[in-house]
């Protein structure tokens, strides 16, 4: 039974240090208008997130911090489809931080940040194309959740087991 235990927790073990996938489960960035490190010439009226599936529109937080420290959100951000749009005042020239918090469909909270650069004065327009951002860091791989619910499930056993054998020999000496 011993050599079953051990088997059983080193293939656990094992499963543990494999590369694990990413979380399916929850919401990511999958991209951002502008990008991560853009040059922005074209004035923006908006920033855009889009996510890999819903996010919550009553949980969506997006900070739009400019060169000298102020905000330039312009209203509440918005949700439509897998997208979440903050409106923005004129950006000045330099570099704009976005900070973004979110609750993707699951109830899992998410959050970020990137930044671009702006060289050109902003009025009204939206940027070009949307490109591929950082993703949720704090999200636990489903493999790491699955593998140490089945080591802790191991080690139950293990423990419930050699408790048994160890009530069963006293049962026999007495």
């Amino acid at each position: 039974m011993r050599r079953i235990t051990r088997v059983l927790l080193a293939a656990a073990l094992l499963l543990l240090l494999a590369p694990a996938a990413p979380a399916f489960a929850h919401s990511r960035l999958v991209a951002s208008d502008p990008a991560d490190g853009a040059a922005v010439r074209a004035p923006l009226s908006a920033v855009a997130l889009t996510f890999s599936d819903g996010v919550k529109q009553q949980f969506s937080t997006v900070v739009v911090t400019g060169p000298d420290g102020a905000s330039y959100v312009d209203g509440a951000a918005h949700v439509a489809d897998r997208t979440l749009t903050q409106p923005l005042r004129p950006l000045p020239n330099g570099a704009v931080r976005v900070a973004w918090r979110t609750v993707s469909a699951d109830g899992h909270p998410i959050e970020g940040q990137f930044s671009f650069n702006v060289s050109g004065s902003a009025v009204t327009a939206t940027s070009s194309a949307p490109a591929a951002v950082t993703t949720d860091p704090g999200a636990v791989p489903w493999t790491v959740v699955v593998v140490a619910a089945i080591v802790i499930v191991l080690a139950l056993g293990a423990a419930i087991l050699g408790r048994r054998r160890h009530i069963s020999g006293a049962r026999r000496r007495a």
